[in-house]
C-alpha cells in the first residue's frame, strides 16, 4: 500500500468520524473552551488509532502531520458554527482563530503523549521485524 492510499483511507475514516460527531452537536450554539478541548482530545485519540491501524507505511512525522491536519479540519468544520459567548459576531472569526492556535499547540503535544501512552499500555503493539535466515 502506498502512502497516498493510506492517507486517503485514513481521511475517509476521519470523515465518517467527523460526520458522526457533527450529528451529535447540531443543537449546541455555545461551548466552553474546556468542552471543546475534551471533544478534541476524544477525536484526537480516535484519529491516532485510525492512523496507527491503517497507516503502516507512514513514518512517525507523516502520521503526526496527518493527525494535525485532520484535527485542524475538524476544528474548522465543527467549532466554526459555535457562537462564542459575550463576543460580538463581527469579532468571532478572530476569536476562533486565536483559540484554534492555542488548542493546536496543545494538540501537537498531546499527539506525542497519546502515542507514547498507547504504546506503553499495549493499545498499540510495537511492530517487530522478523529476521529470516
Amino acid at each position: 500500500m502506498d502512502t497516498k492510499n493510506s492517507e486517503e483511507l485514513i481521511t475517509k475514516e476521519f470523515e465518517t468520524l467527523k460526520l458522526n460527531t457533527q450529528k451529535l452537536l447540531p443543537e449546541i450554539k455555545k461551548i466552553a473552551i474546556d468542552e471543546a478541548w475534551k471533544l478534541l482530545q476524544i477525536t484526537l485519540a480516535s484519529i491516532i488509532q485510525i492512523i496507527e491501524n491503517i497507516g503502516n507505511d507512514l513514518s512517525g512525522p507523516e502520521k503526526k502531520k496527518l493527525a494535525l491536519s485532520l484535527i485542524s479540519n475538524f476544528y474548522d468544520t465543527t467549532f466554526d458554527i459555535i457562537d462564542v459567548p459575550y463576543v460580538p459576531n463581527i469579532l468571532e472569526s478572530y476569536v476562533h482563530k486565536y483559540v484554534k492556535r492555542f488548542l493546536m499547540i496543545l494538540v501537537s503535544s498531546s499527539i506525542d503523549s497519546m502515542v507514547t501512552i498507547f504504546r506503553s499500555t499495549g493499545v498499540f503493539l510495537k511492530k517487530t521485524i522478523e529476521v529470516t535466515k
